[in-house]
């Protein structure tokens, strides 16, 4: 077996737990290039997805760029018209401002290693995966509000002792929470198309009109049911979400809701109900069978499906099949990334620039710069070849190995 199928396995079977697991949607994407271009419009990937990973990889880019422009000749070496591309790699940003080829940067490292795997980490562990506090879900919007205000709280107290491990997990974790305000409310619908809620995280946010158990409908079922056939490959994609248990009801034809005004609430903040979700003492939070409700949505959320108002409002992916507002995934990541930023600026202000460098181990002294070649070139790593499957028969392949051992 190849090495890259090798890892793919392995991959399958580190995620045969997850709720929300981005390989999957990796994996999907090759399976979809497959078929004709109106079988994929129909399937429902209108745009690429943004991982959590991502929102935040892009985030800390923009403030760690900013960062730069403001230290000793920044503001000759830094071009920030580049700050939301060129930059997102953030080998060219010590490029620009070392004139020195970098490959891994010490806070690539600590995205890779410390704010990844953390700010995915609230979609796997037991205690958060299924809380609506961690993921503003449920109109829970005060105690997920609550849940940010403690967490940065104790970011700030692990930076004054200065135990930045332990400050950048919490960050990561955090940023989850934050992240998911956008894509599981209707902040973006209530017309916010560029603007963050600055008051997440502050004691101001209740300030804002939400809605809770006295509204009895937020939600009408006027969205729109959309059946694509199966072939050879999505067949297979069928066959594996079913096998990594994270469907019960996606069969062939695949079913999907695309929902674009089912909102009824436009005037205080709503988010949906998603199946399976409890509070901490293990109290359930099912969505409410004697009100109209709005659904998280999509083909993991089985009350979505069938408690009426069905379909959803989440945003979390650039397809249908997951997400019934599809359409609106990068508005609301782009709102996330900039959140993100934000974030990380906050802690900037708050603690200093000398603090924020140690945070993140962001420069280098001459000593450090010395030791690194002229004549360098960067190689990916392994996890980049973990997660990007280049080849379509390859995937292929692996699916009919997967399914015959």
């Amino acid at each position: 077996m190849k090495l890259d199928c090798f890892l793919l396995f392995v991959i399958l079977i580190l995620n045969k737990q997850l709720v929300h697991s981005f390989i999957p949607a990796s994996i999907i994407n090759f399976l979809i290039g497959k078929v004709d271009n109106i079988t994929q419009n129909s399937f429902g990937k209108i745009s690429e997805t943004l991982t959590h990973e991502e929102i935040v990889r892009r985030g800390l880019a923009k403030s760690i760029t900013k960062f730069f422009y403001d230290q000793k000749n920044g503001s000759e070496r830094i071009n920030l018209n580049k700050i939301s591309n060129d930059y997102y790699d953030y080998r060219n940003i010590y490029f620009d401002y070392y004139n020195k080829t970098i490959c891994e940067p010490k806070v690539k490292e600590i995205m890779d290693v410390e704010l990844g795997p953390n700010v995915a980490l609230v979609d796997i562990d037991p205690t958060t995966k299924d809380m609506p506090y961690a993921h503003f879900d449920a109109e829970t919007f005060n105690q997920s509000n609550n849940r940010v205000i403690n967490f940065t709280n104790a970011v700030y107290n692990y930076l004054s002792i200065k135990n930045y491990e332990k400050a950048r997990e919490l960050t990561a974790q955090i940023l989850h929470t934050i992240q998911d305000f956008y894509s599981h409310s209707n902040w973006l619908e209530m017309g916010n198309t560029n603007q963050i809620n600055k008051l997440i995280g502050t004691s101001n946010f209740s300030t804002i009109p939400v809605v809770d158990a006295s509204v009895n409908q937020t939600c009408e079922s006027n969205c729109t049911l959309v059946e694509v056939p199966c072939n050879n490959y999505t067949q297979l994609m069928v066959d594996f979400l079913k096998a990594l248990n994270l469907t019960k009801i996606l069969d062939c034809p695949i079913k999907m809701y695309r929902c674009a005004g089912n909102l009824v609430t436009l005037d205080k903040l709503v988010s949906g109900f998603y199946t399976g979700q409890r509070l901490e003492d293990g109290t359930s939070v099912p969505k409410p069978k004697n009100m109209l409700k709005c659904s998280h949505g999509g083909l993991i959320d089985v009350d979505s499906w069938l408690v009426f108002p069905k379909g959803g409002i989440n945003k979390d992916s650039g397809y249908y099949i997951f997400s019934p507002r599809a359409d609106l995934h990068l508005q609301s990541a782009n709102l996330a990334i900039s959140h993100t930023e934000y974030y990380f600026d906050q802690i900037r202000k708050w603690i200093g620039d000398k603090e924020f460098d140690n945070f993140l181990e962001l420069t280098y002294t001459d000593a450090e710069l010395a030791k690194i070649s002229n004549n360098v070139t960067c190689t990916k790593s392994i996890g980049s070849t973990i997660i990007k499957f280049k080849s379509p028969v390859l995937i292929f392949n692996c699916f009919i190995l997967y399914f015959l051992i």
